[in-house]
């Protein structure tokens, strides 16, 4: 009840807050911004002309205004507008003054009295771009006299529908420049270094993926990156390297194949993968192809803004609805955390898209890009966290590998020492070369391919780690088990076993039934004896895993004979058989002839017996 309740007041809390960042955005928008308090122009008069200098424009068909001037609103069908305006001077002095035009579409040049006083950059094709960049033009007072002044502003557009011209200022340089560069240091300076970071951060993140290709996230969160950087050069980049036309198809696309990239982030970071949703969103990002071939501006903005933003927005909410779908399903902090980066880039995106769709005020400006700032330094934590993890991971199964081997190597050797106080020399040097022996056919192989795998470094290294260890570590165990002296007792020595390979039965999905029972004491137990034994067992075994084809399997034991004089021990499978399963070859195979010599040196019989119901090996024994 606890965790229903404390998930409640979480949705509900980030409906809240998803109601907060709506009414900052749309209602009561959040500004950094304030006009400076001096010299504001707002009544001009208009014309269209494709005149580049004052002197070329015609007296008549000047038209009054009130700024600021959406030509996409007020039906101005044209690429090129001039505006004018009459100041009066009390008295110049001896000072510099300025023209500040806090926002224009696309770029601009200022003349006073009929004198060029300065511009954004080159007019013509491609426009230069200063949409995003406030304009501050400083010139001398020697250009004004006292009274009237007349201002001259050309203004520019790459097409018609994007041309603007928001109210401005004129009034002596001081008083303006702390506002221009407020209003450029947020708009264009702060949006640069953050795009520099995007792409140096990708590069690492790149680099991360490099070394885990099989962590598709880093890749992805590379892309997205990258793509998100290449979407923000439109807010500062003045002199474009293409057309205009294929500059704003840049624009449109990257800005929806970041939000697709982050789909396929999400899905992969949360673990939940929606397949169907991923295709469809493929093939969406395959079609923004298209926009680069669509003929002229007027097509790019129609088709992307109408129809490919619309698809963003439905996006997005998918993005919000499934990381809110996944929270309810396992509450996890980072699942939160990107709930709350999450929603305010779906927020601005959308204030974005009205806003370049004429249902908001243009002076607003694009907000989409500082939605990135809490995202990527978000993402960017989780990542390189999850890269840290992984290096500790693997360095922590490496430590321990080597911790269990040190250990394990202390005790036989320990063991050895023990066993050479006890036996005859010509005895102890046979049994040093059957320890190293079995040592070089079990650990010593499999530790070899653990080093070759890790070497690899493939995708799937650390299972295959994990079982190569676990296999070496049982030979090794199965060997030491074999010298302790304590386990001369067949039952014990047989649940030792059981306990080393339950891992191996699990990892075939086998059902071992447990039919030891207690025996009768073997005097002539060894070291040596114990671990034909075990062999002869696990060798039965792992034919019945690999040929038997069972889901079940049984050890038994018993006692047969006058007397109870004779031990057995059965390993059973239920399967097709493991001699029914086996061709010519295997028959006469290392591992059957492996058992068969180690009965003979037990001085045992061994019995191999196949029916349509499975196949039993017994190992028949001496009490002794």
């Amino acid at each position: 009840m606890w965790l229903t309740g404390n998930k409640i007041r979480i949705v509900v809390f980030l409906l809240c807050y998803w109601l907060v960042v709506n009414y900052l955005v749309f209602l009561s928008p959040v500004t950094f911004f304030h006009d400076p308090d001096a010299g504001r122009v707002q009544n001009v008069e208009v014309t269209a002309s494709e005149a580049s200098s004052p002197a070329d424009l015609p007296p008549a068909y000047w038209q009054p205004l009130s700024l600021p001037d959406d030509w996409y609103k007020n039906q101005r069908r044209v690429k090129q507008t001039w505006y004018r305006a009459n100041v009066s001077v009390a008295e110049p002095g001896d000072i510099i003054w300025a023209v500040y035009l806090p926002l224009v579409a696309h770029n601009a040049a200022v003349f006073i009295n009929g004198v060029w006083v300065g511009q954004g950059g080159p007019f013509g094709e491609p426009t230069s771009r200063q949409q995003n960049n406030p304009l501050l033009f400083s010139f001398s007072s020697a250009l004004l006299q006292a009274g009237e002044n007349r201002i001259d502003i050309r203004v520019q557009a790459s097409f018609h529908q994007q041309g603007f011209l928001d109210k401005f200022y004129f009034a002596p340089a001081s008083r303006l420049k702390a506002a221009h560069a407020w209003k450029h240091f947020v708009r264009v300076d702060l949006i640069r270094w953050m795009t520099m970071a995007m792409y140096l951060m990708s590069a690492i993140v790149f680099a991360f993926w490099l070394a885990r290709p099989q962590d598709s996230i880093y890749g992805l969160f590379s892309l997205e990156l990258f793509l998100w950087a290449t979407h923000n050069l439109n807010l500062f980049v003045s002199e474009i390297p293409v057309s205009a036309r294929l500059w704003e198809a840049m624009a449109m696309s990257t800005l929806g194949w970041t939000v697709i990239a982050m789909i396929f982030f999400n899905h992969r970071y949360v673990g939940e993968r929606n397949a169907g949703i991923e295709k469809f969103i493929l093939i969406f990002a395959l079609l923004g192809i298209g926009i680069f071939f669509l003929p002229d501006i007027g097509s790019i903005l129609h088709i992307g803004y109408g129809i490919w933003d619309s698809f963003l927005v439905v996006f997005g909410c998918y993005a919000i609805f499934y990381l809110l779908r996944a929270y309810v399903h396992r509450p996890d902090p980072d699942i939160l955390l990107m709930l709350l980066v999450g929603i305010p880039i779906l927020v601005f995106g959308f204030h974005d898209i009205l806003m370049v769709n004429h249902f908001l005020d243009r002076r607003d400006g694009l907000i989409i890009q500082y939605s990135a700032i809490p995202a990527v330094l978000l993402f960017s934590w989780f990542l390189i966290r999850r890269f840290v993890q992984s290096i500790n991971r693997a360095e922590h199964l490496a430590d321990t590998l080597e911790q269990r081997v040190r250990t394990k190597q202390l005790e036989l050797q320990s063991q050895y020492e023990k066993f050479k106080s006890v036996q005859e020399e010509g005895l102890l040097l046979k049994e040093r070369e059957r320890i190293m022996r079995d040592m070089h056919d079990g650990i010593g192989g499999q530790l070899v391919s653990v080093i070759s795998l890790l070497q690899e470094q493939s995708g799937d290294v650390y299972k295959k780690v994990r079982e190569k260890v676990q296999h070496s570590l049982t030979d090794l165990r199965l060997v030491i088990d074999s010298l302790d002296p304590l386990l001369n007792d067949l039952p014990t020595l047989l649940g030792m076993m059981r306990v080393r390979l339950v891992d191996q039965l699990e990892a075939a999905n086998i059902t071992l039934e447990w039919a030891v029972t207690e025996l009768p004491e073997m005097k002539n137990m060894s070291p040596r004896r114990s671990l034909h034994i075990m062999r002869i067992v696990q060798e039965s075994i792992a034919n019945s895993i690999k040929h038997a084809r069972s889901g079940k399997m049984m050890l038994a034991t018993g006692v047969i004979g006058a007397e109870n004089r004779q031990v057995y021990v059965d390993v059973i499978d239920y399967g097709s058989g493991i001699i029914d399963g086996l061709d010519a070859a295997s028959r006469q195979g290392r591992g059957i002839k492996n058992m068969q010599y180690r009965a003979q040196q037990l001085g045992a019989t061994l019995n191999i017996d196949s029916t349509a119901g499975g196949t039993r090996v017994r190992l028949l024994m001496d009490v002794g």
